[in-house]
């Protein structure tokens, strides 16, 4: 569960999850105060975060030698669609082979699989 709670500042939310806390705001050119992550900025950090994690379990259980995994993702629209694009850079020595396969890992990330399936949203308010 996480909880995001609003009062009247624009637009900054205090959001949590009972363990921690953050702050999720929108930039000063959309109106907010610019405190924080703006929705979508954090949705990219998701994935990003969740990339990065998978690939370095992957990685540490094939006792590959990478030193660190950095994971960009810009997210844009391309026919109508959503599009994430991942630019993940590892550093240490890995064959091309090795390079496809962590392609291939980071799709099986459980953020970009809950992005790259069908869902539903339900609200409901109280």
């Amino acid at each position: 569960m996480v909880k995001a709670t609003i009062n009247k500042e624009h637009y900054a939310c205090s959001v949590t999850n009972g363990t921690h806390d953050i702050v999720v705001d929108e930039p000063f050119d959309l109106g907010g105060t610019n405190k924080g992550f703006a929705p979508k900025g954090l949705l990219m950090a998701s994935l990003a975060s969740c990339v990065a994690i998978t690939l370095r379990m992957y990685a540490d259980r094939k006792e590959w030698p990478i030193e660190k995994i950095e994971v960009e993702v810009n997210i844009d629209t391309e026919n109508g669609e959503t599009v994430f694009f991942e630019v993940i850079t590892c550093t240490g020595q890995l064959t091309d082979e090795q390079k496809s396969r962590l392609e291939d890992i980071a799709s099986k990330c459980p953020v970009s699989k809950i992005l790259t399936v069908g869902h539903e949203v339900r609200s409901k308010v109280l």
